[in-house]
């Protein structure tokens, strides 16, 4: 029976294939979709797999997203839009492109929830260990959310070393929000919704990894269900991902949180929040997982090659419009360009040719770190938050003040550019500083560490429990 069902599958899917090949246009599709052309992938396959799950169209007059809020039927069957056209829509004068309405945006939301029901893993269910990753129901683009998406292909990578199944979901929330995949970086994970976790049936332990924001209203969002079946597993794990500081809690805004669970952990994001001092303050143990971004996709050009163009992160400090206005009037033969609402490929397009870029966040970010990698220079200011060491403050490229890099930021790019040499000098000391603190190994390393909950730093409290357990 097993086998017949398997052939039957084969022959569903080949059919459907056939069909929509038929009326695909690959060359659209490889052009609107750079990573599937560089991929080397069958595009037809690829949307046929993924591609319509992050409403990516297979041919310019057919708009997947409008297809589904349009015709609600196609919708909540969960059928692939474009071949339900050419089966049946087409013979029926259906409309391929236009503008959705609000009440059909409903319809689309429900279909989401109908394929996240049909799609999830029969090998989740029946997994006795479950590890979930929790991400923001927005399908949007930010450092903290690609970090959580690493998270998850390393631990799929590092697979032969353990026995979770690790699971994306998004949190639970008042509008159940989500979305299927993540579509503005490189990445082959399926989204589900928090409230699927009941499915996993066998699951003995259970192990959520939350955003450190999350953590104060998490418990407040379950549903009765969801609670219950998480109060009746064997373990329940929680580690905090605390990416950014500045935006932590205080331990007493998730103590619902650690009496849910068996224990509650941390997992640290930069090296100057990562300390004893920090265990206590949080009263967790603490593992330093400081975020990696594989880069080796994206080649960095040389100076020469670089376009007049600085491009600057979204974040709102409060010396950020005096720094565009004195680039704007010192630098006029420079394109300023804010990096917001765009892909992580096209942003890496960007901080590959940019000379140079400026963070008004973190500061110790990805907006510095990922120019510099790509043999640019980045700007930034310093804090004793987010670097990593007091040293840095005397690097030419960052600043020791908002007000410093108001007054000083013409002058250094002018200096920077007028000598090439002293620019790849630049550039290379802060790649130097990158290469102490992080590689692929090293990540790696800890993402085994923090599946294996091997924690380094614990509270006072808890040393000598921790210590026993060691041996």
């Amino acid at each position: 029976m097993r086998i017949l069902k398997h052939i039957e599958s084969w022959i569903k899917e080949r059919r459907e294939y056939d069909i929509v090949r038929q009326g695909f246009d690959n060359d659209f599709y490889l052009n609107a979709n750079p990573d599937v052309r560089e991929s080397g992938k069958d595009p037809v396959k690829h949307y046929l797999r993924f591609g319509w799950k992050e409403w990516r169209n297979p041919r310019r007059d057919f708009d997947v997203k409008f297809y589904l809020s349009r015709y609600p039927d196609v919708a909540i069957s969960g059928m692939n839009p474009f071949y339900h056209y050419l089966v049946y829509g087409h013979a029926d004068n259906r409309k391929t492109t236009g503008a959705a309405d609000e009440t059909a945006d409903f319809f689309l939301g429900h279909s989401v929830h109908y394929v996240q029901n049909k799609t999830f893993p029969l090998d989740a269910e029946m997994a006795e260990k479950v590890m979930v990753i929790l991400i923001p129901e927005h399908n949007e683009m930010s450092g903290g959310i690609y970090s959580f998406f690493s998270i998850a292909k390393a631990a799929y990578m590092l697979r032969h070393k353990h026995d979770y199944r690790v699971l994306l979901m998004t949190r639970p929330n008042p509008h159940d929000e989500t979305y299927l995949r993540q579509r503005n970086f490189r990445n082959s994970e399926d989204v589900f919704r928090f409230e699927q976790i009941v499915r996993c049936r066998k699951a003995k332990a259970i192990y959520l990894h939350i955003p450190e924001y999350m953590t104060s209203s998490f418990v407040d969002l379950l549903d009765e269900r969801t609670y219950n079946y998480l109060r009746s597993r064997e373990r329940l794990y929680v580690n905090i991902l605390n990416q950014k500081v500045d935006i932590m809690p205080k331990k007493e805004a998730f103590e619902e949180l650690r009496t849910l669970a068996d224990e509650l952990t941390q997992s640290v994001a930069h090296h100057a929040y990562f300390g004893q001092k920090f265990a206590a303050r949080y009263d967790t143990p603490m593992l330093l997982l400081p975020a990696y971004t594989d880069l080796s996709e994206y080649k960095p050009i040389p100076f020469e090659e670089k376009d007049k163009l600085i491009i600057y992160s979204p974040d709102d400090a409060n010396y950020r419009d005096a720094v565009l206005e004195a680039l704007a009037k010192g630098l006029p033969d420079y394109t300023l360009r804010e990096i917001r609402g765009i892909t992580f490929d096209r942003y890496m397009d960007l901080a590959t040719r940019c000379r140079f870029s400026i963070t008004f966040g973190e500061g110790f970010d990805g907006y510095l770190a990922q120019p510099i990698h790509q043999s640019g220079v980045g700007f930034a200011v310093y804090n004793d938050e987010f670097f990593p060491s007091k040293e840095l403050a005397n690097y030419c490229n960052i600043f020791v003040s908002g007000e410093a890099m108001v007054s000083d930021i013409v002058d250094r790019v002018r200096t920077l550019e007028r000598d090439p040499e002293l620019y790849r000098r630049t550039n290379q000391a802060m790649i130097d500083v990158y290469d102490k603190l992080y590689s692929r190994e090293d990540y790696l390393r800890r993402v085994e560490m923090l599946i294996h909950r091997k924690f380094e730093i614990y509270p006072l409290h808890l040393s000598e429990q921790a210590s026993a357990l060691r041996l």
